[in-house]
């Protein structure tokens, strides 16, 4: 049931998973309209869950919007900053990670559907324990480090290179941000990075055997209480018939980093820097997500990893 849509699905669905998720029916899924309009957007949700330290465990850590395109098979992944500072009507002025907790999956979709200027079909949430138990299951994903860095609160670090990790490892190595001198010490560097954990994911799945992949059935009741979505298993299988054979190539990385700018909010209760589009142009948004599939190249700032595929080069020479 996996294959490409570990990019989707691994998060939530785990394939079997969604075979008893009663969310299809609480919260609104209209991916059949995104087939109609060839174009299918999916909110993949990260949480802190119960193993999360603090007061956050509901606060959205990731937000990424996936993107489908069937009649080419391309995807489109965008990350959103989890400290997008924008008005949330009733709740008023909040970073975007808030919505999550006030009003969970559907609320968030309303949200992303107003930044983005895009409609939203569905969703997956996943949290951590679940996204270290997945990736164990498969037995550890191969990542390329694009440039070293250390994180000082948790004083362990990434050298440059290919780097085999298990679930625990490649949680780190997605939430890192506590790191000097370098841009993967903001939300940017994580969202791309995250990005690649997804990928690498998607890689490692699609050549699992399918004895294996039938193992991960074992793994979605495991942690079923850490993960939802309202996808039907007929959307699952449908979407993993046109996309199973996706290419990387086909796979677009979108980071807003270059549009947008860093403010701090110095509201009673709520200090700190947050973000928000140039100009607090949230157009500049809209466009973006609209004209997605426009070109292949990856959305990044100069400063940023450069989302091509030398990774993908360097492991058929090794």
């Amino acid at each position: 049931m996996f294959g490409f849509l570990a990019l989707v699905l691994v998060v939530a669905c785990i394939a079997a998973y969604a075979y008893y998720s009663p969310k299809w029916q609480s919260v609104p899924n209209h991916v059949a309209d995104g087939f109609k309009q060839d174009r299918i957007n999916i909110v993949l949700i990260g949480v802190g869950g119960d193993t999360h330290p603090g007061e956050g465990k509901d606060l959205a850590d990731a937000i990424m919007l996936v993107s489908l395109k069937p009649s080419t098979r391309r995807v489109a992944l965008m990350s959103l900053p989890r400290d997008l500072y924008i008005d949330m009507h009733e709740h008023g002025m909040h970073r975007i990670n808030a919505a999550n907790k006030f009003g969970g999956p559907a609320y968030l979709m309303k949200i992303v559907e107003e930044v983005t200027g895009e409609p939203v079909h569905a969703y997956a949430r996943i949290d951590f324990r679940a996204f270290r138990e997945v990736i164990d299951a498969v037995g550890g994903v191969d990542i390329y480090v694009y440039r070293p860095f250390y994180d000082y609160l948790f004083k362990d670090g990434f050298t440059q290179g290919w780097h085999h990790m298990d679930g625990t490892r490649a949680l780190r190595y997605a939430r890192y941000r506590y790191i000097r001198l370098s841009a993967e010490g903001n939300v940017f560097g994580r969202e791309l990075r995250q990005q690649q954990v997804l990928e690498a994911v998607k890689e490692k799945i699609a050549k699992l055997p399918a004895t294996e992949v039938l193992k991960l059935v074992s793994v979605a009741r495991a942690v079923g209480n850490h993960t939802d979505t309202n996808l039907t298993a007929t959307q699952i299988a449908d979407l993993y018939s046109v996309f199973r054979n996706t290419a990387r190539r086909d796979i677009r990385n979108v980071s807003l980093k270059k549009y947008m700018e860093v403010f701090m909010v110095n509201v009673p209760g709520d200090t700190g820097e947050a973000v928000r589009p140039l100009g607090n142009n949230f157009a500049l948004l809209h466009g973006i997500a609209d004209g997605v599939f426009e070109s292949r190249e990856p959305v990044v700032a100069h400063d940023e990893i450069p989302m091509t595929d030398v990774g993908q080069r360097a492991a058929a020479t090794r």
